[in-house]
C-alpha cells in the first residue's frame, strides 16, 4: 500500500512535532520548529515534550499548543496524552523520537500523515512517510523529516542532503525580558555587580564520559578572571552536580558565584546575558547556543560535526581531541584519553579569542 500523498504545506493547518526529551536533543530540532513555521504559514503548530524540558517553550510564540507529557505516564497518562493529541487534530505528525511511547501517541493522534524513522521494528509500520537521514549534523538529521515530506526548501543553501557548504541553521529559544530581569535580581542577590562581564561555566555532566574535571575548568576560568577586570565567573549545576560547581567557585574565590538550583527558564536567560558559556557535552552545552551566547563545547566521545554542528562564524567553538577510540557511544570508560587530553591551555587559546570578539 503506498503512503497518502504529501500535503501542499501551505494548506496544512495543524501540525504536530513530537520530541520530548533531553534538553540538547530539543535545542537541536528548534530548526523544525523554524522551517514548519516558514513552510506552513496558515498552521496551528503544537509541541509535545516531556514535563522536565517544557520550560523551554513556554511562552514560545512558535508554539500554538504545547502538549506536556510525564517521563513514565502509564495507562492513564498516555491516555491523557492521546486525548490532548485528539482534540489539536493534527493533520501531519512529525515524530523526532520514534520510541515505542511516542510511536504510539503518534498513530494514536488520528494524523493522515505520520512522519518517523524506519528500521524501528513495528515502530515503523506506525508510521506513513520515513526519514531517510544522509548528514552527520544532528540538525541535519531532524531536518530530514520535512524532506520525507517532500517539503525541502531549494531556496535555502543548506539542508540535510547537501554538503556542508554553509552553516547548519541555528536553534533558538525564546527569552522573554521578564525571565531576563529575573535573573538579573537574581544576580543581585549572588552579589554579583550589575555592569559586570558574565562568563558561565557549566562543569557537570551526567556520564563520566562527558566530565572535564574541576580543576580544568577551574584552571580556564582562573585564566579569564586574571586578564578580564570586569569578568565574573558564574558556575552553574544541574540537579547531583551540586558539589562539583560548589568546588570550582571555592577553587576561583570571591569573582566566581554559583548558579545552583535556579528554575529552566531563568538559567536560559541567564546564559543569553553571558559574554560566552563553556560545557562539556550535556544540555546546557546547546541551551547556550540556543539562548544566543557564544558557546565553548568541550567535547570527548562525541565528533562536533554530529553533536555541535554549530558555526564557529558566529561565535561557537568545540574542544575536541579526536583521539584514537573517538567517536564512540560509552557512557562509562575505564580509559577517559578523550577528556585527559583536552588540556585547559588549549581551551583557553580558544576561549580568549571568543571573548575578544566584538
Amino acid at each position: 500500500m503506498s503512503p497518502p500523498r504529501s500535503p501542499d504545506p501551505a494548506s496544512v493547518r495543524s501540525i504536530l512535532i513530537v520530541r520530548p526529551r533531553f534538553l540538547g536533543d530539543i535545542c537541536l530540532a528548534l530548526p523544525v520548529l523554524d522551517a514548519v513555521r516558514a513552510r506552513c504559514p496558515e498552521a496551528r503548530v503544537a509541541f509535545l515534550v516531556e514535563r522536565e524540558s517544557a520550560p523551554l517553550l513556554e511562552g514560545d510564540p512558535r508554539v500554538d499548543d504545547l502538549i506536556v507529557a510525564r517521563r513514565s505516564p502509564g495507562l492513564m497518562g498516555s491516555l491523557h496524552v492521546i486525548r490532548r493529541l485528539r482534540r489539536f487534530k493534527p493533520e501531519v505528525v512529525i515524530d523526532l523520537f520514534s520510541n515505542p511511547r511516542t510511536a504510539q501517541w503518534t498513530w494514536c493522534s488520528g494524523a493522515r500523515v505520520r512522519v518517523g524513522y524506519p528500521n524501528k521494528g513495528w515502530r515503523s509500520s506506525l508510521y506513513t512517510h520515513h526519514t531517510r537521514p544522509r548528514t552527520l549534523s544532528a540538525i541535519g538529521f531532524h531536518l530530514a523529516s520535512l524532506e520525507a515530506l517532500g517539503w525541502g526548501d531549494p531556496s535555502r543553501p543548506w539542508s540535510s542532503g547537501d554538503a556542508v557548504t554553509a552553516p547548519a541553521p541555528e536553534p533558538r529559544l525564546h527569552v522573554s525580558d521578564a525571565l531576563r530581569d529575573d535573573a538579573r535580581l537574581a544576580l543581585r542577590e549572588l552579589g554579583v555587580a550589575e555592569d559586570a562581564e558574565l562568563v558561565g561555566f557549566h562543569p557537570g555532566a551526567r556520564w563520566p564520559t562527558r566530565r572535564w574535571g574541576a580543576a580544568q575548568y577551574a584552571e580556564l576560568a582562573a585564566n579569564v578572571l586574571a586578564t578580564r577586570p570586569r569578568a565574573v565567573a558564574l558556575i552553574s549545576a544541574g540537579p547531583g552536580e551540586e558539589v562539583v560547581a560548589r568546588e570550582v567557585v571555592h577553587a576561583l574565590g570571591s569573582r566566581a558565584a554559583p548558579v545552583v538550583g535556579w528554575p529552566l527558564a531563568r538559567f536560559v536567560a541567564l546564559q543569553s546575558m553571558c559574554r560566552a558559556f563553556v560545557s562539556g557535552d550535556t544540555g546546557p552545552l546547546h541551551t547556550a547556543v540556543a539562548a544566543g551566547t557564544r558557546t565553548l563545547g568541550i567535547l570527548s566521545r562525541n565528533r562536533p560535526a554530529m553533536f555541535f554542528p554549530y558555526s564557529a562564524e558566529r561565535g561557537h567553538h568545540a574542544f575536541y581531541a579526536r583521539v584514537e577510540c573517538s567517536p564512540c557511544h560509552r557512557d562509562i570508560c575505564a580509559d577517559l584519553r578523550c577528556l585527559r587530553r583536552l588540556a585547559p591551555a588549549g581551551a583557553w587559546e580558544i576561549l580568549h579569542d571568543m571573548l575578544e570578539m566584538a
